[in-house]
C-alpha cells in the first residue's frame, strides 16, 4: 500500500501554496519532509492526509485521500498535527481515549495505558491535559496516535502514522525516544511520513528526505544524496557544511563552525 501524490497542488484564496509535487512513500520506509520556513512542509503533509482541498492524484493504495473516505483512512492511519489546542478541561487518559476509540482496536482496552507507556506518560494518566508542559502534550498527542494505530500492520496490510514536527517541543532524550519510536514502526512493515526541522536527527532516522522550498520539491533520496553542502546552502540560503563521519551518516554544521 504505496501513499501517491501526482501533479499535486494546493491553492489558498489567490496564492499557489504547493505547486507540481510528485511523491511516494513505502510501507517499511521512514519519509522526511524538510525545508526551511514556509517552504510548504505543514501544508504538503496536510494535502497528504487528506485535510485541505487538493488538484492532482492522491491515493494511499487503492483509496482516494478525500473527506468521503475519513472514516476508512482513520483506520490505516493516523495524524499527529504540530499543535493541539482544547477549550474543555480533559485528563490525559481521556485525550488518548479518543485516538483509541476511533481506531481498529478499540475493544482493547489495555491500549491507552500502553500507549502512554510507550510515551513515559502512564504515571500522568489522571492529570488534566492543560496542566502539562507543552512537551508532555506533545508526547501525550503522540499516545493518542498510537492508541488510534497501535499495529504496524493489519490485516488488510501496513498502518501509517503522519506526524508534523514530533520532537519540536521535547529535550534531546525524549526527541531520540520519538524517532527510535517512529523508526521501529516502519521498520515492523508500517509508513511513516514526519515533517522535520532537525537535519542532523533526519540524517539519523530517515530511509527518504523530501527537501522543500518555495511550494516545491527541489531534492528528494536518500539522507545521503539529499542532505548535500550544496542543496543545504542553497535551499537555506546560508553557507552549511556537511560532513559524514563513519558509518556514512550525514551531519550538518554551519559553515563558519570547527569540524
Amino acid at each position: 500500500m504505496i501513499l501517491r501524490a501526482q501533479t499535486l497542488s494546493v491553492t489558498l484564496g489567490q496564492r499557489s501554496i504547493l505547486r507540481d509535487i510528485n511523491l511516494s512513500a513505502s510501507p517499511g520506509v521512514l519519509t522526511a519532509i524538510v525545508g526551511p520556513n514556509g517552504s510548504g512542509k505543514t501544508t504538503l503533509l496536510r494535502a497528504l492526509i487528506g485535510e485541505i482541498e487538493t488538484q492532482g492524484v492522491l491515493t494511499l493504495g487503492d483509496l482516494e485521500i478525500s473527506p468521503r473516505n475519513a472514516a476508512a483512512l482513520a483506520v490505516r492511519r493516523g495524524v499527529l498535527p504540530q499543535a493541539s489546542h482544547l477549550a474543555f478541561p480533559f485528563t490525559v487518559r481521556e485525550v488518548v481515549d479518543v485516538g483509541h476509540r476511533a481506531g481498529p482496536w478499540a475493544t482493547r482496552k489495555d491500549l491507552p495505558h500502553r500507549a502512554l507507556d510507550r510515551v513515559g506518560l502512564s504515571h500522568m494518566a489522571e492529570r488534566f491535559y492543560q496542566d502539562l508542559s507543552g512537551g508532555e502534550q506533545q508526547r501525550v498527542q503522540l499516545a493518542r496516535v498510537l492508541a488510534q494505530i497501535w499495529e504496524p500492520t493489519g490485516q488488510d496490510g501496513p498502518n501509517w502514522l503522519f506526524l508534523d514536527e514530533p520532537v519540536s517541543s521535547l529535550d534531546i532524550g525524549h526527541q531520540l525516544s520519538v524517532m527510535r519510536l517512529a523508526r521501529e514502526f516502519a521498520d515492523q512493515g508500517g509508513g511513516v511520513v514526519t515533517v522535520m526541522h532537525d537535519l542532523n536527527l533526519t540524517a539519523m532516522f530517515a530511509d527518504e528526505v523530501v527537501m522543500m522550498q518555495n511550494g516545491r520539491i527541489v531534492a528528494q533520496g536518500s539522507p545521503y544524496e539529499v542532505i548535500t553542502s550544496t542543496t543545504l546552502s542553497r535551499v537555506y540560503d546560508c553557507d552549511l557544511a556537511v560532513s559524514v563521519p563513519p558509518p556514512d551518516m550525514p551531519y550538518v554544521l554551519p559553515q563558519s563552525a570547527t569540524i
